[in-house]
């Protein structure tokens, strides 16, 4: 790989001209050539293997992805531009190889955050820390409760440091579910990350009691929420695994560019889901969807809440419809989760020896057993 060069595919002479004037600004790695015939730049490519490959779209889509598709093979970043952002255009370029996705026009920062990220000095072989997401494309079925629970037992078991991050946006409640009151939100911190970096990030989080656990809370206003984009993201969990060993997402319910970008950059998914036939239909659109993207079949977990034995639909039945197995069943227990809510406390600390804490704290110690303490990090 010829590395530290980077070629422009681009027919639009301003767009060109833009995108070299931001590689400027890096010592490595420069622009090489500038394409406006596709056909030659990618012949090109395949003869000089630049580190980096930026290429916008040519409205081809065939074309496209046979291209995108090519540098995949060839080891080669291609950051993939468009003037039109939807999300199937978003799934169609990752799945041919692209490593990001910018609008156009171009945005500095966005570009800037997308080079680092393609940048092989960059590249990490191990992470050093676990980013694992609590996921469901529907509302009501339990999941910011699972992703509190669980944040406790992966500190109580591990002792490690573990944050939880409330990425439920508009309308997180990380704090109300465990009676944590920060000074500061997700919005605040990442605002000062731009002039403070991880400090900001790390001063953001609240210890919650005398663990080892730390929580990132929602925005306080929901307006607050609009200064946050996937660039903000991207670097508010490159300072969060400086920090923290373990890094908990309750991730909100819309397919959008921002979640997008969290599920991207998450080591595991735990896909939510109860038993019952619009939900199973619901989490069978999800595993479309990361199928799509490229996932590793490995890094999608099937969680099925409020589990109960005698459910019409037994869960052989739900793993055929989704041609997957079960990783966990949390047990339905209304009293012990209400309870909980309600006082604003974890399971584990109302009574340690219910159903519903035994299944929390087997889940922690099933994920620490099985991914996270044999290293496995997934693409």
């Amino acid at each position: 790989m010829n590395s530290g060069k980077v070629v422009i595919f681009e027919r639009d002479k301003e767009s060109a001209e833009l995108i070299k004037t931001y590689l400027s600004e890096f010592e490595s790695p420069v622009c090489d050539m500038t394409f406006e015939n596709y056909e030659e730049g990618l012949e090109y490519v395949l003869q000089t293997h630049p580190q980096i490959v930026v290429y916008s779209e040519t409205g081809n889509a065939d074309f496209d992805r046979k291209t995108l598709t090519s540098f995949k093979e060839n080891n080669i970043s291609t950051i993939f531009l468009s003037s039109n952002y939807t999300t199937n255009l978003v799934i169609q370029a990752l799945r041919a190889g692209a490593k990001d996705y910018l609008s156009k026009p171009v945005i500095k920062k966005d570009f800037f955050a997308s080079i680092k990220k393609c940048s092989a000095e960059n590249v990490k072989t191990v992470n050093k820390s676990n980013i694992i997401s609590i996921f469901s494309n529907k509302g009501g079925i339990g999941k910011t409760a699972i992703a509190t629970n669980l944040a406790v037992e992966f500190a109580r078991q591990t002792r490690e440091k573990v944050v939880l991050v409330d990425l439920n946006l508009p309308l997180g409640d990380v704090t109300t579910f465990i009676n944590i009151k920060p000074s500061v939100s997700i919005a605040s911190a990442v605002e000062k990350a731009s002039h403070n970096g991880a400090e900001a990030v790390l001063n953001a989080c609240k210890q919650y009691k005398n663990t080892s656990l730390y929580v990132l809370a929602e925005p306080i206003y929901m307006e607050e929420t609009h200064v946050m984009t996937p660039t903000h993201i991207y670097k508010l969990f490159e300072y969060l695994r400086e920090s923290f060993s373990y890094i908990l997402v309750d991730l909100g319910t819309s397919v959008d560019k921002m979640n997008l970008k969290i599920l991207e950059l998450s080591d595991l998914i735990l896909l939510v889901s109860i038993v019952n036939l619009p939900l199973i239909r619901n989490c069978q659109r999800c595993l479309d969807l990361f199928k799509n993207l490229g996932y590793d079949e490995k890094k999608t977990k099937i969680i099925i809440n409020r589990y109960l034995e005698n459910d019409e639909i037994k869960t052989e039945d739900v793993e055929k419809v989704l041609n997957q197995k079960i990783y966990w069943k949390i047990p339905n227990n209304y009293f012990a989760i209400m309870s909980s809510i309600n006082k604003a406390m974890p399971v584990c600390e109302l009574n340690e020896n219910s159903n519903v804490t035994l299944s929390f704290s087997g889940l922690a110690t099933k994920l620490i057993e099985d991914v996270i303490a044999k290293d496995v990090v997934y693409s």
